[in-house]
C-alpha cells in the first residue's frame, strides 16, 4: 500500500474515484504501468513496497531493462528479472556498483556468455571485478 497526494490520486485513478492508497491490485485491475507511476510523482522506494517481487513488475506493469537503474531498489537483476542478454547489458553501460546492486556477479556475468574479449568492454578497474566476484587468479 502506498499513500497518495491528492494530485498522484488524481494522475492514477482520476478526478472521479480518486483514492487516498495504491494497492497492488489497482495496479492490475487497471493496467498501470511503471513508466505511469513514476510520471505520476510515484518514487521506485515506494513502489517496492507496492509490490517487491519484479518479475510482477515485469509481466504485469510493462518494465524492462530500460528501467534496469531505476528498479535498483528491488534489486531486479537484467539477466533473471529483465530477461536481458549479454548484448543488452553491456549496451546499457552499467557501472561495476550498479550491476553489484543489482546482484550481478562475475560468475553470472560469464555464465551469460562474457568471454575475455567481451570483458573489456564493461571497462572494469581491477578492484571492480574482484568486487564482482572475478578470482584474483583470473585477473
Amino acid at each position: 500500500m502506498v499513500k497518495l497526494t491528492a494530485m498522484q490520486s488524481i494522475r492514477i485513478f482520476g478526478w472521479r474515484d480518486p483514492r487516498p492508497i495504491l494497492v497492488w491490485d489497482d495496479v492490475l485491475r487497471l493496467g498501470l504501468s511503471l513508466d505511469g507511476l513514476i510520471g505520476a510523482g510515484l518514487r521506485a522506494s515506494e513502489l517496492v513496497l507496492l509490490q517487491p517481487d519484479p518479475s510482477h513488475w515485469v509481466t504485469h506493469a510493462k518494465a524492462g531493462l530500460g528501467h534496469a537503474r531505476l528498479m535498483i531498489s528491488w534489486p531486479a537483476n537484467p539477466f533473471v528479472h529483465l530477461g536481458a542478454d549479454l548484448g543488452d547489458v553491456i549496451s546499457q553501460k552499467f557501472t561495476a556498483d550498479e550491476l553489484m546492486r543489482m546482484d550481478v556477479s562475475y560468475g553470472q556475468l560469464v555464465k551469460y556468455g562474457m568471454t575475455e574479449r567481451t570483458e573489456r568492454m564493461f571497462k572494469f578497474g581491477v578492484d571492480e571485478w574482484v568486487g564482482m566476484g572475478k578470482p584474483k587468479h583470473l585477473i
